[in-house]
């Protein structure tokens, strides 16, 4: 037998040539291979020696040690009617006051240095700066100021004569203090007033320049705010890189340079792809595909038996757990040990999902999972669904809707298990997804005929929708659409196993969602009806609406900013610290307090983080 076996080294000849040949051709093309690398490792390394001398870095600072050579002054809208000062404490150390006063349609005060000591009108040429660094103190009622650079325009390479310099301002947000602040130039714009008394007279008026800087100014910014503003400038640094002409022939060299390089790699690759193509073998490739198929039954085989053994092995465990946390919550327990059990029971029951989840999916792989058709009472079966999801979605202050339709049989014949679990995932979803708002369930009939029933079932929320771009992700394994925070706690594979056990139920789950205004889905089943199908009340039409909480008296923003960080942090015994702290502080936020330390107990930290962001946002706004 051993005579018989194909050696793989041994191959027969090919058409029009020998192996010889072949190994001839790959030796040759081998040192094509060479050449090719030789040539692209010196061409890397002239490329990086030019361009380290042709990239110029340079920066311009301007501290109290130089600035006397500017000339730093400071003004106000006194000089256009109004009544605010300003005036420099010590020119020598840029330090400045000035008094915002009522009288003038838009009061401002600020500080300056001029750039064109030398020769009048004829500044500085910063085009080749990137980015300006401040580095300042400031002590006044404002939030913001604005870095503005004076430029007037050139023509022919002289200052255009007459008129006045543009300003091109960021607006920056500042603190009590010394501070530093990075800016890039490419953010700054020219102030719209002055745009808009040039366009006529310049074309290009709006289009910020620093080809000739005559001055640097400091000033107050946007939002009015009267009072007594102080401030020095410790440092200004202007800093970017130049491109020299060497530069540009470097990058024109570099173009046809990659373009011959990926031309011979291009032919090189054909050449190669071209010889092994004909130097396969149809007997290695049918030994290669049994083995191949060999492998993937075996590796079926297995994955069936780690799934039976791993539902076995984990499921049993977990369900231990869960039956000695449900033990210890019953026994007599301080309250710090039933939140501990209780947590355990959370945990597990959560786990217990997961794995739930993943065992279900890949049996639907396989082609493992059955359905179990039997007479069940349809309404009840819903209904302690509705009841499961309710308590969820009114711990989030949502309205839970449920309408039950008349016609609507009582006992139908399906699988009440995997029926149970698609709904318990399409309302679970709802609630996780929606913040504010409502959700929805309705269970109507939509035809009736030879004994078998479609009834239709809907989930509707007004949560964050789902953006267009990503709906088509909603179905797939592993996928996760919408608020990452929600998104934490699960595994991508909730939709997935319900539309793939609706399908083989005989229906599709269908979708429809606009980003910011919810999304709703629904799925058509039809089902034989079981024995005494008529509900109790064929002219009922069962429906129920959930109440919501009472509104709670909000604190002041000074009040909610301490709960902030241990709310980001997921810090359940701090929250419960500060929110004690407060009732005993403001007993009119005993609702408020209560509400956190409820949330505190129950380590609802997505909850808790929302409920004090949007609460800050909501005073801090007001």
């Amino acid at each position: 037998m051993s005579g018989e076996r194909i050696r793989v080294s041994e191959r027969p000849a090919i058409a029009g040539g020998t192996f010889a040949d072949d190994r001839t051709r790959t030796t040759r093309f081998g040192n094509l291979w060479l050449e090719a690398t030789i040539f692209l490792l010196l061409l890397c390394t002239a490329a990086a020696i030019l361009f380290r001398s042709a990239l110029v870095e340079h920066d311009l600072s301007i501290d109290p040690a130089t600035a006397a050579q500017y000339a730093p002054y400071a003004y106000s809208d006194e000089t256009s009617g109004g009544r605010s000062v300003a005036f420099l404490k010590d020119p020598h150390a840029l330090a400045w006051t000035c008094e915002i006063r009522t009288g003038f349609a838009y009061p401002f005060c600020g500080v300056g240095l001029r750039l064109d000591q030398v020769e009048p009108d004829t500044g500085l040429d910063l085009s080749g700066f990137s980015k300006i660094t401040l580095d300042i103190t400031y002590k006044g009622p404002l939030k913001r100021l604005k870095i503005a650079l004076k430029n007037r325009d050139l023509v022919g390479g002289a200052p255009v004569q007459g008129e006045d310099a543009k300003p091109i301002a960021i607006e920056i947000d500042v603190v009590q203090g010394r501070q530093t602040i990075e800016l890039d130039l490419a953010d700054a714009v020219v102030e719209s007033w002055w745009a808009s008394t040039h366009l006529n007279a310049m074309p290009r008026a709006k289009e910020p320049r620093f080809d000739n800087v005559v001055a640097i100014d400091l000033q107050t910014g946007s939002g009015e705010a009267l009072g007594l503003h102080s401030g020095s400038v410790h440092r200004i640094t202007l800093s970017g890189a130049s491109f020299t002409a060497a530069q540009w022939y470097l990058l024109i060299l570099g173009i046809w340079a990659g373009l011959t390089a990926l031309l011979l790699v291009y032919r090189l690759v054909t050449l190669r792809r071209t010889l092994a193509a004909r130097q396969r073998r149809h007997l290695e490739e049918a030994r290669y595909l049994e083995m191949a198929r060999q492998a993937a039954e075996s590796a079926s085989q297995a994955k069936s038996r780690f799934l039976a053994h791993m539902s076995h092995e984990l499921r049993t465990p977990l369900n231990a757990i869960l039956g000695y946390a449900q033990f210890l919550q019953a026994a007599d327990l301080d309250d710090r040990q039933l939140r501990a059990a209780s947590t355990i029971q959370e945990s597990g029951e959560h786990l217990l999902a997961l794995i739930g989840d993943i065992l279900d999916h890949s049996k639907i792989e396989a082609g493992k999972l059955e359905l179990h058709a039997a007479s069940f009472d349809l309404r009840e079966t819903v209904r302690t669904v509705l009841e499961m999801v309710r308590g969820r979605a009114e711990d989030k202050g949502l309205r839970f809707i449920w309408r039950i339709g008349s016609d609507v049989p009582a006992r139908v014949v399906g699988d009440q298990k995997h029926l149970r679990q698609v709904l318990i995932n399409l309302l679970g979803n709802a609630v996780k997804f929606t913040n504010r708002g409502e959700v929805a369930f309705a269970l109507g009939m939509v035809a009736r005929e030879s004994g078998d029933v479609r009834l239709r079932f809907e989930v509707r929320d007004t949560g964050e929708g789902i953006p267009e771009d990503k709906q088509h992700l909603v179905f797939q394994a592993f996928e996760q659409v919408g608020d990452s925070a929600a998104n934490a706690g699960g595994t991508g594979l909730g939709l997935s196993i319900s539309q793939q056990l609706v399908e083989r139920m005989g229906g599709r789950i269908e979708m429809t969602s606009r980003s910011g205004e919810g999304s709703r889905f629904w799925f058509e089943l039809s089902l034989p009806l079981g024995e005494n199908c008529l509900p109790e009340s064929v002219a009922d039409v069962e429906e129920a609406v959930s109440a919501l909480p009472s509104p709670l008296e909000t604190p002041p923003p000074e009040a909610l900013r301490p709960l902030l960080v241990p709310a980001q942090a997921g810090n359940m015994r701090a929250i419960r610290a500060e929110a004690e702290k407060l009732i005993a502080a403001a007993p009119e936020y005993r609702a408020f307090g209560a509400h956190l330390i409820d949330l505190a107990n129950n380590f609802q930290s997505a909850a808790l983080l929302e409920l004090v962001e949007k609460n800050l946002e909501d005073r801090l706004a007001a």
